[in-house]
């Protein structure tokens, strides 16, 4: 007995203000983070132009970094003071009840993290002309759970994050110059040199046109009485799509100049001979 007396007498004079002073530290740090990380967060989006986070999105971060703060201080000051039964208690009552929620909101969780894995990452930011999936436009928000897209047919599409995250994007942006494809069916019979000569000429007279990037013409596929020619050549991204509408436009226009003649499609209709009576021809 007198034994165990020591003990706690020692424990109390020498330990326990230690590890008051320790929890004092932990729940002061707590307070510190609790405080400001969320004027912090904000500050930065301010800072970052490209991305506009919903205001309602970042009291939601704040709350959701607040909740987590608290819990890691009260884990932390169970474990200082060698509560470790009580510590279980919490683990396990924590465990089932973050089973419960996580079965309750997997997909707004998804979405969550997604978001921050694009805002970190920066695959694309507002204003990038992209293709993900089978939608193409400009990105017009991107935010903590979804992004939007301005297609180029009008629409706006809204995307989870969580399909962003998962499916390849297309950022056309990001390169300074764009492709320029203008395929052309032309006749069997008209002048193929002349006709290379016709695209080729055409995509030279553009002064929209990348001066460094060679101009290319070639056969892209030949069937019965047809033979597609293809024109590759390259803009700036911000005048493509208006150069290739007027390059398609200039091309036709200089073959019915020189008289080159487009493949008009051919319809073959098949009859069978008339059968006898007896059922013999």
């Amino acid at each position: 007995m007198l034994l165990l007396f020591n003990k706690v007498q020692t424990f109390l004079a020498g330990e326990l203000p230690y590890r008051i002073l320790a929890v004092v530290v932990v729940w002061l740090l707590v307070y510190v983070l609790v405080r400001y990380l969320g004027r912090w967060v904000s500050a930065l989006d301010k800072q970052v132009e490209e991305f506009d986070i919903d205001p309602r999105e970042l009291r939601t971060l704040d709350r959701l970094v607040d909740y987590t703060l608290i819990t890691l201080g009260v884990i932390a000051t169970i474990s200082i003071l060698q509560l470790t039964s009580l510590l279980y208690s919490v683990m396990t009552a924590a465990g089932v009840v973050g089973i419960v929620v996580g079965f309750a909101v997997k997909d707004v969780a998804a979405n969550f993290i997604s978001g921050l894995f694009i805002l970190l990452d920066r695959p694309f930011v507002t204003g990038d002309a992209v293709k993900i999936g089978e939608y193409s436009g400009r990105v017009q928000r991107v935010s903590l759970r979804s992004t939007e897209i301005a297609t180029f047919e009008g629409p706006v599409v809204t995307m989870p994050n969580q399909i962003v995250a998962t499916t390849p994007v297309i950022n056309y942006t990001v390169n300074a110059v764009r492709r320029a494809d203008i395929t052309i069916s032309l006749s069997d019979y008209s002048d193929l040199e002349q006709a290379v000569e016709a695209m080729r000429s055409v995509a030279e007279a553009d002064e929209r046109r990348v001066k460094d990037r060679e101009i290319q013409v070639f056969v892209s596929d030949v069937r019965e009485y047809v033979i597609d020619l293809t024109l590759q050549c390259y803009f700036p991204n911000d005048v493509w799509f208006a150069a290739q509408n007027d390059l398609r436009r200039a091309v036709v226009e200089e073959f019915k100049r020189r008289h080159l003649e487009f493949a008009v499609p051919v319809r073959k209709n098949l009859y069978l001979p008339p059968m006898s009576a007896g059922g013999e021809e």
